[in-house]
């Protein structure tokens, strides 16, 4: 595989002046680490064996992150659905640490590979200065932000979902890897989804008791379930030579749907029969199966709010009012927006300067933005608040990049006969899609799990290129 050229000790290097910084290091430096390591655990073994045990299965994970980022992104994958993890031994976390180590490794293998095709930077050139350009943009607003510190700490989130973006591109190299990153996300979803089933938290602020998993939240976990759930359908019919696979797969779409309907989210059924519907005109030669999908998704659902869902949870779902206080949120929202129309009031101060838009005519609930300020449950609207239509329009720049890459894939390999990956192809742009439709009742913009999904639009093209031959095509 070519990540694992950094463990090569010596690759043959074209003529030209040398570059030392690229050279692997040399067997004694290897052993002498090595040799560190060893005696550093061995000294934990003797103050506490159990933090031994676990160093050394930390290093040993650390060594496969590193040694390959295909194998690292899969692992993040599903690390990235543990939410409940995420703050564990303080601020560093499990999923920050195995994130850091999924940089480490993608700067090794984009500085070994040779080729300039085998970079996003010189695959798509115009579309590198977009992403750089909207996280300046991000980072820039912290001059007229009310908290400057809001604004730099959300810019930096939005770089690493940006280097996620470029890790995705470098990591996904051949259909195996989209097949194998596409099965971590519905590894991670069905995770989630088991959590969600047997473990509810109180209602809180709900009026009904709703399944959160291991997200935290029962929104954005109907969210990423709608995504895993389309996901595991590809798999299903992907996976011909492994029974027991497709059967884990089938097994892994009921139990998705299953967390999905627990969370009587609104949002969420909207986002999947918003995908299912765009399933008919983007599902090509799939599109009696599309079809199919829809009439049985859409029983199911009737089938169970309808004869099995609790009267207050049916109630929930089927009354609007008010979005539980999103429309409140959004008129303030709106409110901001008119009054910095271009430049926003700072990337991550939405929640810190909405109360400055509260009192003016019309009735808001005010605990929503003075004892607990909320984002603005609308990805689109959060961001044109924030970073104004300048990064509105850089953001949905991206999302439309992303998509437009994975139509172009589809159609490459609809047109070379993999009837697989063009399946898995138009299955992860209807994820996507539905994300981005549940995320106009989200603050989804800094979701890994969305970020993962719109790099593996560019990653799937290069991988169709590829394989056709059509290396300069979708370079922009």
């Amino acid at each position: 595989m070519a990540s694992l050229r950094a463990l090569v000790p010596f690759q043959p290097r074209p003529a030209g002046p040398p570059t030392p910084w690229r050279e692997e290091p040399a067997p004694a430096v290897i052993a002498i680490s090595v040799g560190l390591l060893a005696v550093g655990v061995g000294v934990l073994a003797g103050i506490s064996p159990q933090l031994a045990i676990a160093a050394a299965l930390g290093l040993g994970f650390a060594a496969l992150v590193v040694a390959n980022i295909t194998v690292g992104l899969c692992l993040f994958t599903v690390v990235s659905f543990l939410d409940i993890l995420s703050n564990l031994g303080g601020s560093v976390g499990i999923t920050k640490v195995i994130g850091l180590l999924l940089v480490m490794s993608w700067l090794a293998t984009v500085s070994t590979r040779q080729g300039g095709g085998n970079d996003f930077i010189g695959a798509h050139p115009t579309m590198t200065y977009l992403l750089a350009m909207f996280v300046a943009w991000s980072t820039i607003s912290f001059i007229w932000a009310e908290s400057p510190g809001a604004a730099l700490g959300t810019s930096f989130r939005y770089l690493q979902d940006l280097l996620l973006f470029l890790i995705v591109f470098t990591a996904v190299r051949e259909r195996r890897h989209a097949i194998w990153l596409a099965a971590a996300f519905v590894g991670g979803a069905t995770i989630a989804a088991i959590v969600a089933l047997i473990y509810r938290p109180d209602p809180g602020q709900y009026d009904v008791a709703r399944a959160t998993g291991t997200i935290g939240d029962p929104n954005e976990l109907a969210a990423v379930l709608v995504a895993g759930l389309l996901l595991a359908g590809a798999l299903v019919v992907i996976l011909k030579r492994s029974p027991a696979l497709r059967v884990a797969s089938a097994t892994a779409m009921l139990l998705c749907a299953g967390g999905l309907f627990a969370t009587f989210s609104r949002g969420g059924l909207i986002a999947l029969g918003f995908a299912m519907v765009a399933g008919i005109f983007l599902a090509g030669r799939w599109r009696r199966v599309a079809v199919g999908s829809l009439v049985l998704v859409s029983l199911t659902a009737v089938t169970y709010f309808a004869v099995f869902a609790p009267q207050a949870s049916r109630d929930r779902v089927l009354k609007a009012d008010g979005g539980t206080g999103r429309t409140d949120i959004w008129r303030v929202g709106s409110r901001m927006v008119s009054a910095h129309p271009v430049r926003g009031v700072g990337s991550g101060n939405f929640k810190i300067s909405s109360i400055h838009y509260v009192l003016k005519p019309g009735s808001i609930k005010y605990d929503y933005f003075i004892d607990h300020p909320k984002v603005a449950h609308n990805m689109y609207l959060h961001v044109l608040a924030e970073l104004g239509i300048v990064g509105l329009l850089l953001f949905v720049s991206i999302i439309a990049f992303a998509l437009r890459s994975a139509l172009h894939a589809a159609r490459i390999f609809a047109e070379s006969g993999d009837e697989d990956m063009d399946l898995l192809t138009r299955v992860a742009m209807l994820a996507v899609l539905g994300m981005l439709a549940a995320d106009f009742f989200l603050s989804g913009q800094l979701s890994k799990q969305l970020w993962l999904l719109l790099g593996l639009g560019p990653a799937l093209l290069a991988v169709a290129q590829t394989r056709s031959g059509r290396h300069k095509l979708g370079s922009y």
